[in-house]
């Protein structure tokens, strides 16, 4: 799925370099994370300024409407992530990703010729989890995401996958939007969250292990809001998959009323994101991606290296 590419341009990295190697409190764990494959803690600053000198030298020949072919390749988004994925015990990182995509397209706006908002994905920079990806939603929407690595069970991928593919297809569309277009996030959340826990035998348990799992991760006005959607996520979704009146749950046509009248999709979209980009820097700490080796910065700086 082409949509789910998460690259970006030299900017991107030479802001997130920058940044990360001017914030003290990420300090230790930056410094271990690089002495893995030996490099100093020096090497954020010297990366910075390669990728922006690879930045501007790229301004002489780029517009707004060819950027998108001045993408690296996948490899520097996956390093990047690797990097970030070490900070997991620092906290919520929106501040982080907040300042990133402020100066990105602060940046992008002043230097790119005819550049307008909202910015395509290669300028599009956001950190969620701990996890570097790219907003590839319609009209300036801030979901969905693509990662930069995809998660590592293949049937957790593909569903994500199509989570994406279908909101957006929403975001496309005229409101109202058809019922099953908004119900059928239900279904897909209960069961990424069962594929994302399987050891713990359904949707409605693995759901309560995922918010445990990333409460630390996420700014706390976005947890009270997304907690609050999930409260009733798994009667929701029993009611909508058995649609006679039962006492124990919601009556379906109670259900669909409130669904219509809800930010269900949107909430939905962004709870699974947290939960699988979680993941996704999960396993990068465990088992790190290819381009995690020493030598990789000078694979990457050979594409990136400016010839004067």
């Amino acid at each position: 799925m082409e949509q789910m590419n998460c690259v970006f341009v030299p900017l991107v990295f030479a802001e997130l370099y920058k940044l990360l190697s001017g914030e003290k409190k990420y300090e230790n764990a930056l410094e271990d994370q690089l002495a893995s494959i030996h490099l100093p803690l020096e090497w954020l600053a010297e990366a910075g300024d390669a990728y922006n000198r690879k930045w501007n030298s790229d301004l002489d020949y780029l517009i707004s409407d060819n950027v998108d072919q001045f993408a690296l390749t996948e490899q520097h988004s996956q390093f990047a992530t690797w990097l970030l994925a070490g900070l997991h015990a620092g906290g919520a990182c929106g501040e982080l990703s907040s300042k990133l995509e402020a100066m990105v397209m602060a940046r992008a706006l002043d230097e790119v010729e005819k550049m307008q908002t909202p910015l395509p994905p290669v300028l599009s920079p956001t950190i969620i989890g701990w996890t570097l990806g790219s907003v590839i939603g319609r009209r300036g929407d801030d979901l969905p995401v693509a990662p930069a690595l995809s998660p590592s069970d293949e049937n957790v991928r593909a569903a994500f996958e199509g989570l994406i593919e279908h909101v957006i297809t929403i975001q496309g569309m005229g409101q109202p939007w058809p019922e099953m277009m908004q119900t059928a996030m239900y279904w897909r959340g209960y069961g990424l969250a069962e594929a994302l826990r399987p050891e713990l035998g359904s949707g409605g348990p693995a759901l309560k292990q995922l918010r445990l799992e990333t409460l630390s991760t996420m700014a706390y006005a976005e947890r009270v809001e997304v907690g609050k959607h999930l409260d009733n996520f798994n009667a929701r979704r029993n009611a909508l998959s058995h649609i006679t009146d039962d006492q124990s749950r919601p009556r379906f046509v109670e259900v669909i009323d409130e669904v219509r009248q809800s930010s269900g999709i949107e909430l939905t979209m962004r709870a699974m994101t947290q939960f699988v980009f979680h993941d996704v820097a999960r396993a990068a700490r465990e088992h790190p991606p290819a381009v995690v080796r020493q030598g990789a910065w000078e694979a990457m700086e050979r594409e990136i290296h400016v010839w004067s």
